[in-house]
């Protein structure tokens, strides 16, 4: 694409103005033979995929450091994986302290970097509160497709109650209370996001977001991505510099209020979708 320097110039940016201070994790992660110490733990709430009223708690250890928006934004995360080369393994965890949902992440698995399973990992829980957790994870060794994988890890972690937004100034020419062409663009991805449109949202991200698309798990995490999409969303500020829009918006989630920074480029002429960051203020 012509202006890939400036996506790349932003997705720095967008790194830098999102740092989160990880929590310690202490153990190895083994695929295909290849063992990699785990060192990093991330934690956030995230709904419940069969009961919206109720919270999970979303925990990712890593063998490097990611940004915050990668614990929250599932697009952000399955895209940087590669980018990273990222070791990792990820779990919701509902209130009864079972796993709801588990991935697993590595450059060492064959014919994929990433996919999911549930059902082997086993959790001791030491500390487990709203702000805090901690424990104890492990899976004895597993065979998916030709890998071979196993993984025992101690973690300690805050859990990142908000998600930070991308930007606090808006940068470039301000656009109209509508969001102007931008404006009509996002508007237009939540339609089709609300739909179901799986090949409609295609069209209307950025062709980084398309091709994370491309794998097979995004599918079937797309109902959970629905389900976190705020609501009653409306458009407070913009601003356009060159091919990148900036909106802040609001909405309403299941805690609340919410605030977001949306980022869009304008690819082939046409305004699309590149990242969402939201940030929760219960009432």
């Amino acid at each position: 694409m012509s202006d890939k320097r400036a996506l790349s110039a932003l997705l720095v940016t967008l790194f830098l103005a999102t740092p989160l201070l990880a929590g310690t994790a202490s153990g190895t992660y083994t695929v295909n033979g290849k063992t990699v110490k785990l060192q990093y733990a991330y934690a956030t709430p995230r709904p419940n995929p069969f009961d919206k009223k109720k919270t999970d708690t979303f925990i990712l250890i890593s063998d490097k450091e990611v940004p915050a928006s990668a614990v929250t934004d599932e697009f952000e995360l399955m895209r940087i994986v590669d980018d990273l080369k990222l070791n990792a393994i990820s779990v919701q965890i509902n209130d009864e302290k079972s796993v709801n949902s588990g991935m697993f992440y590595s450059p060492s698995f064959k014919k994929m970097t990433q996919f999911s399973s549930v059902g082997n990992q086993k959790l001791e829980a030491t500390t487990w509160t709203k702000d805090r957790v901690a424990g104890k994870m492990w899976m004895d060794e597993d065979d998916f497709f030709d890998n071979v994988f196993k993984f025992n890890v101690t973690f300690d972690t805050n859990v990142m109650a908000k998600a930070p937004a991308v930007a606090e100034t808006l940068k470039g020419t301000k656009l109209p209370a509508d969001g102007g062409e931008p404006g009509k663009a996002y508007f237009a991805y939540r339609k089709i996001m609300a739909k179901g449109d799986f090949d409609g949202l295609r069209k209307v991200v950025a062709a980084e977001r398309a091709k994370a698309m491309d794998d097979p798990e995004f599918k079937k995490m797309f109902p959970l991505i629905q389900s976190m999409q705020p609501k009653d969303v409306k458009i407070t500020s913009g601003a356009i510099d060159g091919n990148n829009a900036t909106l802040n918006v609001t909405g309403k989630d299941e805690g609340g209020t919410s605030t977001g920074t949306i980022t869009l480029v304008r690819e082939g002429g046409a305004w699309k979708l590149y990242k969402e960051s939201w940030k929760s203020k219960s009432e």
